[in-house]
């Protein structure tokens, strides 16, 4: 078995990266809202505006992971070993209900494509403002500064 650990570590990474960068993407607008809030105490911190600006420097993170992840499914499907992963960690057919692998890896490839149309769905629609927002508030309440 060929271990190529690569791919995992690039995904881990961008997946922190992006963490980190949504976290910092959160106290900008607090805190640019705080000042905003000094002035307007009814003015609404979370506004699509900041919240605009700050997804345009979070996207290429997301793109990047979700790049990396498709990847990495690709070459699952195709046979190849998953980069580093024990084969006793993926979800073995079951072949009492007589689904061969092929069938299996087809239905993940089916879940993984309608995973990304949602989600494409879902930035075309408003809803990564409305998801950001209660992201927003719950992560700044839950470090106690909202």
């Amino acid at each position: 078995m060929k271990k190529n650990p690569v791919l995992l570590t690039i995904q881990s990474v961008l997946c922190l990266l992006t963490a980190i960068a949504l976290i910092v993407a959160d106290l900008i607008i607090y805190f640019q809202g705080l000042s905003e809030k000094n002035a307007d105490p009814m003015a609404s911190i979370y506004t699509a505006d900041a919240i605009a600006d700050q997804a345009i420097l979070v996207m290429p993170l997301i793109i990047a992971s979700l790049i990396v992840t498709v990847i990495c499914a690709i070459r699952r499907a195709k046979g190849g070993e998953a980069a580093g992963v024990p084969r006793s960690l993926f979800i073995k057919p079951n072949n009492e209900d007589g689904m061969s692998g092929s069938a299996v890896t087809a239905v993940r490839i089916i879940i993984l494509a309608l995973a990304v149309l949602f989600i494409i769905i879902g930035l075309f629609n408003g809803s990564l403002e409305d998801v950001f927002i209660k992201a927003s508030r719950i992560c700044t309440e839950c470090i106690g500064l909202g």
